[in-house]
């Protein structure tokens, strides 16, 4: 009988320990060569984790970990690299900005000394990359000037330089459009048909079960589950994921029809800014306001515009009926409107800060006596803010980057419930958040709007929208171009309004 093949990666007896917080508990598992094999989990179980320990960027407490057989005894990126040809692609890209494409794809395998590279080579090495992964781009362009589909792919190309075996691939398609998605997964596809093993980790479950073969769960640190990915359902997976039923937690809540003698929360008339023309639209008090469209539509800086992060040329805003013109987001701060950004790790978290900072950081001079901060006070407050949303973390004292994306999440919105918002603009709440935190993002929504607040949601999430809204605005070339109740809002009708189909149908 011929042996079993080797397997790409296995997994036997890890731990990982940070003080008396266990992030992976005993997780054992074998990926097989050759395969994509998704793992899945809720924000805080343990995925980052294990990535980080297979692409050598931490090191286990106790087990051990085999790369085609062999023990990993060093875990850095290097020996990871070289020796064992294990490469991850992360969710935040590590690029050097104003380098060159063919620069950041050969970093550290430059043709020639490493002091004077030979250039045209690289380009050419580079190039080849490139066109294996169907990428069109001059490879001495500089990476600044590419979209996040192809920077992504400039990341999978340097691990193809590398002659990687085996890419691990962290949430891959959060910042990309559905056509960007489409493009990655024929790379990822791809990659496979060449033998590359394929490690995937992503909350979005269609994309996992049109591309695995196998799917594993990490929930508190431990490994619970593992299938094929022909034989399980999804509620099974979301079953093994949170220990408990979520159908419920997405079921929308009545919807809130804005009365036509009611003073809006926020009103639009002809409001004209960067990316966005002459979009009129009202917002009601407890009502949660969808905004589709595609990613040039106009949505994100609609948002920003009201917030005062980008200028308004134009038009009249009002503010339960008064005049409203945030010059500056200290402007709308200070009138209890909150903006929560798409892009938390650049425009959101202040990283090199504690939890209890930046949950506290807009309300410091409510806690100072004298001009200095009390700590004390400080303190409890963010421990009361983490408690109610549910944040997972050791410590309000603990770094807010050792969080998982999620509770960074949850961290940032209980900064901004810390001004009691009357208006909340948000961006994309629920990017890299795992099921179980979205739901309890959803109830959040649902406690906001019956105390009246107003939520504005901007999402490239459609199935999201149609959960969370009362009505959907929807968004394309800068314009608003239609508005849907949600009792007859669908992917369908949303789309045809975004891509300009509806206007074809019309004209035909």
């Amino acid at each position: 009988m011929a042996a079993p093949p080797t397997a790409a990666v296995e997994v036997t007896g890890l731990s990982r320990h940070f003080g008396v917080v266990r992030a992976l508990q005993d997780v054992t598992l074998s990926v097989p060569a050759g395969s994509l094999t998704a793992v899945m989990g809720e924000n805080g179980a343990g995925k980052s984790t294990l990535m980080k320990i297979l692409a050598g960027l931490d090191t286990p407490t106790t087990g051990t970990v085999r790369v085609a057989g062999e023990e990993v005894r060093r875990f850095d990126p290097a020996t990871l690299l070289s020796r064992h040809r294990v490469a991850l692609v992360p969710q935040e890209l590590a690029l050097a900005q104003d380098r060159t494409v063919a620069e950041n794809i050969m970093l550290g395998a430059e043709p020639g000394s490493r002091p004077f590279p030979h250039r045209r080579r690289m380009d050419e090495r580079a190039a080849e990359l490139l066109d294996r992964l169907g990428l069109r781009v001059d490879p001495r362009r500089t990476v600044r000037h590419l979209d996040a589909a192809a920077q992504q792919l400039v990341v999978v190309a340097r691990s193809l330089a590398r002659e990687a075996r085996v890419v691990i691939l962290d949430e891959p398609t959060s910042i990309l459009s559905p056509a960007e998605s489409d493009r990655l997964f024929e790379v990822i596809r791809s990659l496979q048909a060449d033998g590359v093993t394929l490690l995937y980790v992503s909350h979005r479950m269609p994309e996992v079960f049109a591309l695995s073969q196998h799917i594993h769960v990490l929930r508190d640190g431990r490994h619970v589950a593992d299938w094929p990915t022909a034989r399980v359902s999804p509620d099974e997976v979301v079953s093994a994921m949170v220990g408990r039923e979520l159908a419920a937690e997405f079921a929308r809540h009545d919807t809130v029809a804005p009365a036509a003698t009611a003073t809006p929360r926020l009103r639009m008339r002809a409001v004209t800014g960067a990316g966005f023309t002459g979009v009129d639209l009202d917002v009601a008090p407890g009502e949660v306001l969808g905004v589709a469209g595609l990613p040039d539509s106009g949505r994100v800086e609609l948002l920003r515009g009201v917030f005062g992060a980008d200028p308004v040329h134009g038009g009249e805003l009002r503010l339960d009926g008064e005049p409203f013109a945030a010059r500056r987001p200290r402007d709308a701060i200070r009138a209890r409107v909150a903006y929560l950004p798409g892009e938390r790790r650049q425009q959101g978290i202040l990283p090199t800060m504690s939890v209890a900072d930046n949950v506290n950081v807009l309300t410091l001079g409510r806690r100072q006596r004298l001009g200095l901060l009390r700590r004390g006070a400080l303190r409890r407050d963010a421990d009361t803010r983490a408690r109610e949303l549910t944040v997972k973390t050791s410590g309000t004292a603990q770094g807010i980057t050792q969080l998982s994306g999620g509770n960074q999440q949850k961290a940032l919105l209980a900064r901004w419930l810390s001004i009691e918002p009357r208006l909340m603009l948000l961006d994309e709440p629920t990017r890299g958040v795992d099921v179980g935190a979205k739901a309890e993002i959803y109830r959040l929504f649902r406690r906001l709007t019956s105390d009246g607040v107003s939520i504005v949601v901007s999402s490239s999430d459609l199935p999201e929208l149609l959960t969370v809204s009362d009505r959907i605005a929807v968004m394309a070339a800068g314009r608003l171009v239609g508005v849907l109740p949600a009792e007859q809002a669908t992917e369908e009708k949303v789309m045809a309004l975004a891509t300009g189909a509806h206007t074809m149908k019309e004209n035909a």
